[in-house]
Order: structure tokens, then C-alpha cells, then sequence
């Protein structure tokens, strides 16, 4: 068989040309395509990562921490509580050991991590849990978000679904200890709903963490049994949440 001449060889041997440069410009204009659409899409979508955190948030709408410059005690547990603002077993909840919960977590021996669910919005005309959730993290940027939570459940309207005014959920803010140049900000917050698309991520990732009704309470990542006698403790037993949670094993 003939062997190829040098000609041939030199030809076989070269690197092969690469694509045009007009072929390249074109694929990475496709590409910058590609991936401005990607970008609209995600924006459209109002990812959480997005909303506007307040002070002490979680991001993604993971909760919000009640005191987040509070030291942890060594051992302190974390708490996760789920409550809607026009629930009213969150409400028992709160008469019966809402106090509590907050001294301990102002003293650093638990970690409290507040979650604001507005589901009931679904069930009853109009945004009330919304509203009022994004309230309530307006009081947070105040330094005043477990206080503020404590005087919405202590005004709770005694018809599930009558909601509260935007007059309501303002003056709430003065009851919490809000004043001065704090309260014209908060009150501006409010009315704007600054914190809207956080309130509604909450809710979203409140079901991702398998919560379907309130209220609902984790002790260190492990949720308590509806049904059990711990959870039955903090519904029906003043002051019973420290026992509770000093025995939990999960």
C-alpha cells in the first residue's frame, strides 16, 4: 500500500481550524440570551431570597429570631413556633405560655425563633394575617418584635376572620413601646407592607418544613406531637413551657 506523501502527512497532521469568530459571537450572544431570560424568570417569580429581611429574619422566610442579640446560654435549645395572627389556639398558646417563652428567650435560655404564617387569609375575607404580619416585622426593625407579637394576640378579635384594621395594627405599635421617630418609621413600614413578600415567603416555607396547621412548635428540629403531652401542657397549663422544654428528648 502506498504510504501518503508529505504533503498529505503535513495535512493530517495540522490543527483543525476552529469555528469562525462570526459563529462564536453568535453563540454567546445566545448564551447572554439564555441567561437574561433565566434572570427575568427567577425575578418574576418572587424568589424569597429576595424579599426584604427585617431585623432578626431568617433569610428565605425561615422565621424570626424573638431577641437576636441575646447570648445563648451553653445548652440553650432551639424553638420553633408556628402561629397565625387570627388563630386562636395560637392564642391559648400564648395566654397560657407566651410570658414564658419570651423571659427565657430574653435571658438567653432558649433560642426563639418566631414563625408568622398567613394561611387563615385563605379561609377569611381580606389579608388580615398578612397585614399584620408584615406589621410585625416592622416592629422588628423598632427592636420591639416580641412585644409587638404579644399585643396582637392580646387583641385578637374574639370572631376568627374579623381581622384587624390598619388603624389597629398601627396603634399596636405605641401598646408595644414604639414611639418617637421609631414609630413614624414603623408607621411607613406598615403602610407600605415592607416586609410583604417576606410575610408570604414564611408562608411557603412554613409548608416546606411540613407545617399544615397552628399552632405548631419544634424543639431543636424535632416537632412536637399534636397529640402528645408536652404540646398538651403549653395549651392548657400556665407557665408549663420551661418543663416542657427542659425534658423534651425528642
Amino acid at each position: 500500500m502506498p504510504r501518503p506523501d508529505a504533503a498529505e502527512r503535513l495535512k493530517a497532521s495540522a490543527p483543525r481550524q476552529g469555528p469562525s469568530k462570526a459563529l462564536i459571537a453568535a453563540l454567546i450572544a445566545t448564551v447572554l440570551v439564555i441567561a437574561g431570560f433565566a434572570a427575568f424568570l427567577v425575578t418574576q417569580s418572587g424568589g424569597s431570597d429576595n424579599a426584604a429581611v427585617p431585623t432578626g429574619g431568617i433569610t428565605g422566610g425561615k422565621g424570626v429570631v424573638a431577641y437576636p442579640d441575646v447570648k445563648l446560654q451553653s445548652g440553650a435549645k432551639t424553638v420553633d413556633v408556628y402561629e397565625d395572627f387570627q388563630c386562636p389556639y395560637c392564642k391559648r398558646l400564648e395566654t397560657h405560655n407566651g410570658e414564658q417563652m419570651q423571659s427565657m428567650a430574653a435571658a438567653g435560655k432558649v433560642k426563639l425563633v418566631l414563625h408568622v404564617k398567613t394561611f387563615l387569609d385563605g379561609s377569611h375575607p381580606g389579608d388580615n394575617s398578612l397585614r399584620a404580619a408584615n406589621a410585625a416585622y416592622c416592629a422588628a426593625d423598632a427592636g420591639k418584635f416580641p412585644q409587638y407579637h404579644s399585643t396582637v394576640f392580646a387583641n385578637q378579635p374574639a370572631t376568627e376572620g374579623e381581622g384587624y384594621t390598619d388603624d389597629q395594627l398601627t396603634s399596636f405599635g405605641k401598646d408595644a413601646g414604639i414611639s418617637g421617630s421609631a414609630y413614624d418609621t414603623f408607621v411607613k413600614c406598615v403602610s407600605d407592607q415592607k416586609y410583604k413578600d417576606y410575610a408570604e415567603a414564611t408562608e411557603t416555607q412554613s409548608g416546606k418544613d411540613g407545617v399544615t396547621g397552628t399552632p405548631t412548635v419544634f424543639i431543636d428540629g424535632k416537632e412536637l406531637d399534636q397529640y402528645g403531652a408536652e404540646y398538651g401542657a403549653l395549651m392548657s397549663q400556665d407557665n408549663s413551657f420551661e418543663s416542657v422544654v427542659t425534658s423534651f428528648k425528642g
